[in-house]
Formats: C-alpha cells, structure tokens, sequence
C-alpha cells in the first residue's frame, strides 16, 4: 500500500495502454510514484520554506523540459516558523510538571525559547452556535486579572460538518452508487473544522493574557497531533498576535482544570519558540498548447504547500497530466496552474495570480481543481473498552468530495466527469457536491483559495478535495502511510479520461 510493486505497475500497464481509453502507462506510473516518495523524504513543504521552493522548481523546470511555456510568479512572506514549544505546569507544593502537548496555535505568537510563565485561570470553554460557528462569548475571562500577566485554560470542542441538503446538494456520484456508500455526507467529523475558531488574540493581549493553553475536546490525541488549526494569522500582511498559544489532548486537559479546580497550580510556562521573517514562494503556471489554432483551454488548478505528501502532492499530480498530454496533445490548450499561500495565514492571497494574469481565467472554457489524492481513511472511533476515541484506519479510501457549480452550462462537465468513473474499483467513493445558499449565505467551497472564485463564476467548475482528518496535520512520516498510490494513479486517469472527453466535445464545437 506505500507504493505499487514493480509486478503490480507492470500488471496495471497494459490497461492503461489501450487507446481508447487515456491512463498513464508503466513509465509514467514509476516515474509518479518515485517523485512522491523523493518529496516526501525532504519533509513538509510551509509556505515559503526551502522544501516547497525546490518541489516548485523542480516542477516548473519539469513542465519546461516537456515542451510547456513555463512563468512563475515570486513572491515575499513574512514566515511564522514554529521551531520548539512544550508546556510545563509549576505546582503550589513546588513540583514542576512537564505537560505533552498536541501541537500548537498557528501565528498565535513568538515566546522565545525562555516562554513564558504566569498564574493560570480556567476560561471554561470555547462554544459553538448552533450552525457549528465559534461561539467565543461563552470564554469566561473574568478572572483576567488587569494588573498582572495571565495565562488562560479552556476547553475547545470541535465543530461538525455535512455535506448534504440544505447546505449541499448532491448532483451525482462515482458510478452512480448510492448515497448509503458515502455515510460521512450525514455525519463529516473532523478535526479540520476547528478552522473556522479564530481568536482576537489582540484584545486577550490587552486585557493581560500572555499565553493560551486550548484542550481537545472528543477527539483523541492522535487525531488531534500537530493540527495546523486555525490557519488565521494576524491582520495585514507583516502583523504578528503576541500570546503564544498550545494545544493539549483531551486527558491533559482534564488533568490541568482539575489542578486548577483545586488550587494545586502557582503557574505555567508556555514556550512557543516560533521567530519570523521574510521569505519567497512562487506560483507556478505552465501553458501547453493544443493542435487548434485558439486561446481557449482547460485550467487545471492546485496549490504546493503542505505539512504532508497527502496535502499537497497536486504539482506532481498536475506535471503527470502535462507531460501525459505533451505526448498526446488535445486541440484545446491546457494551463496549469500551481499556486503559493495556502499555509501563510491568510498573509499571501493564493488568488493573486488572476489579477496578475487574467488571460488565463479569461481564456478558461473549463476549470479543474485537483488536491488530495490517494489519501486513505482515518478517523477517531468509538472503543468499548476505552473512554476516548481510538485513531485508526477505517479501510476505506478518503471520499473523494468535488465541489462543483451547478449552472445549465455546466451539466456537461459533470456528466463528462461522472461518465470517467466507468470502470474504476469500487472502493472510489465520489460525491459531485454543489454548496447551496443556507438562511441567505452560500455554502462554502472548500479547496485551493481562488477555486470558489471560479466555481462562482461563469466557468464550469469542478474543485476535487478528499478531506482525510490529517489533512492539515504534520506527520512523523510525512503522511506516507496514509497514501495510496494505486488510488493516486486511478484518479490521475479519471482527469485523464475527462480532459480526452472535454477536448472532444471542444473539437466538435459543442464545449
């Protein structure tokens, strides 16, 4: 399951082969494959780090190499770098208590590597509106006291999403299986949602809040390890929050407000060693000219930033599409698009490049969002024998959600899409979701920023963004044991199959 086997690729190679039918040959499949495994060995690829700026040289070199006219658009961030953080609890009978942690507050502050350390209240905790928004008015800061430094406990329960009726309207599915085959449109726990629990970070720095220590809350430690959640850095582009902030599991969590419940605890010392400075980043964009004499293409569209080979492995996807069609050119022209600033804290817009090059939006007939694949299953699950969740693989692959609009134009991309699923193992559970307005407001369509701008435009739009619960999570082994590479291949062909399906309507003049 970490890689196809030489047999296995060999095995796979003659289907991919046949004519009629688009898929990458043994070659192709080997070369992928290899590339995954080279990435994931140089570690996580953060916003401007030098991981994510060789992955983007080495695919923009690649695309250049296959025959596309390659640009990239450079950039310059100020990079919020966790480097070192832990926690300690400073008891009343003088016992000094390390406390593990499950990782920290994205661009809640820098303490240095000395921390910092002060008297502990319990805030209660951090609630949720009945539409699964943060709720931070039930936060009980009145033991802040105005005159000293403070550091603040509570508990912070994770929202849950659906992505069915009102909020989402399902237009089809991969081989038209049965909504029963995909149970998490009902029922999407995940640990990703603690997205949207931001803080003013800047008002609790007022008040005399220096540090923050948030608990998990039904959600075991292993799922909740080193989440990347929420990613909201400070307003403005150069702006840094000033009350380093960590998270603990729900064990801990309990363990810290009892010590607080009984007046055991003189202090804490929150470290959050997390310095912060320029750095460059770039967006990719790759053009392959097709056989007709037009300006009209298909966009395909990714990201490259990520703590794992599961998010983001989209440039390696994007190059394998580029270089299959550079051998087997369609008449309509293709553009790829690899974009920067998924994981800048909202400091680097991932949609920069349509105002800075608006021929490729303009010229987009069609626009294909790619992110995520092969990403296997994992969720917490109940244990008889055990009060908290147990993190383990279901068995199933991650369901591979795509978000689409759901304009009369675009009927043919979808049918387009759902008929490239013909013939794919059962185990590809896809579900083509439309967001749908919710008491006045549209639903969210989640993928690379910039792709509900153009699934909200008159472009056909289809965005493919499997959401596994670590998506956002760094991982000891970069993710590679949640990837499956077979699947990886397959969904490659099914974009495959509806590019070749595209560019045919396109050159019958019915696109």
């Amino acid at each position: 399951m970490f890689w196809l086997s030489f047999a296995a690729i060999l095995l796979l190679a003659p289907l991919a082969l046949r004519a009629d039918t688009p898929g990458l040959d043994q070659e192709q499949q080997q070369r992928l494959s290899d590339r995954l495994y080279q990435t994931n060995l140089r570690g996580p690829r953060w916003t401007g780090n030098e991981n994510q700026n060789t992955l983007t040289s080495l695919v923009a070199g690649s695309m250049n190499l296959t025959g596309l006219d390659v640009d990239t658009l450079d950039y310059t961030l100020f990079r919020w770098d966790p480097q070192w953080w832990c926690l300690s609890i400073h008891l009343t009978n003088g016992t000094t208590i390390g406390v593990p942690t499950t990782g920290y507050w994205p661009y809640s502050g820098d303490s240095g590597l000395a921390g910092v350390t002060a008297p502990v209240i319990d805030a209660g905790s951090f609630g949720l509106l009945p539409d699964q928004d943060a709720d931070p008015s039930t936060l009980n800061l009145t033991g802040i006291q105005s005159n000293s430094s403070t550091i603040i406990f509570f508990d912070n329960p994770s929202p849950t999403h659906n992505y069915s009726d009102p909020g989402y309207r399902l237009l089809g599915t991969s081989r038209n299986i049965g909504a029963s085959a995909i149970p998490e449109l009902g029922n999407l726990t995940n640990p990703h949602w603690q997205s949207a629990k931001t803080l003013n970070f800047t008002l609790l720095k007022e008040m005399g809040v220096v540090g923050v220590i948030a608990s998990w809350v039904h959600t075991s430690d292993e799922d909740a390890a080193l989440q990347f959640l929420p990613n909201d850095g400070a307003p403005g582009s150069n702006s840094l929050y000033d009350v380093p902030a960590l998270y603990v599991g729900n064990s801990t969590g309990e363990m810290i407000r009892g010590f607080i419940r009984n007046n055991q605890i003189a202090s804490a010392t929150v470290v959050l060693s997390a310095p912060s400075y320029f750095a460059d980043t770039q967006t990719v964009l790759g053009h392959l000219n097709g056989t007709a004499d037009t300006d009209d293409s298909i966009l395909l569209y990714t990201h490259s930033d990520g703590p794992s080979i599961v998010e983001e492995n989209g440039p390696i996807v994007l190059l394998t599409i580029a270089e299959y069609f550079s051998k087997d050119k369609p008449s309509i022209n293709l553009d790829f698009v690899i974009t920067t600033g998924h994981f800048s804290g909202h400091h680097l817009d991932e949609s920069l490049w349509m105002a800075e090059r608006p021929d490729i939006v303009a010229n987009a007939k069609i626009a294909i969002a790619c992110e995520h694949f092969g990403a296997l299953e994992w969720k917490d699950q109940s244990s008889p024998s055990k009060s908290t969740p147990v993190y383990k693989a279901t068995g199933k692959l991650e369901p591979m959600w795509t978000m689409a609009n759901d304009s009369k134009a675009s009927d043919v991309l979808h049918q387009l899409y759902l008929d490239a699923f013909t013939g794919t193992p059962d185990s590809l559970r896809m579900a083509l979701l439309a967001p749908e307005r919710l008491n006045g407001t549209r639903s969210m369509w989640y993928g690379v920023g910039g792709a509900g701008t153009l699934g909200r435009s008159n472009i056909p739009t289809i965005g493919i963004i499997p959401q596994p619960d670590y998506l956002w999570a760094s991982m000891v082994d970069g993710g590679w044991s949640k990837l499956d590479i077979g699947t990886v291949v397959t969904q490659i062909n099914v974009i495959l199959k509806l590019v070749a399906s595209l560019d045919a309507q396109y050159a019958n003049g019915t696109l």
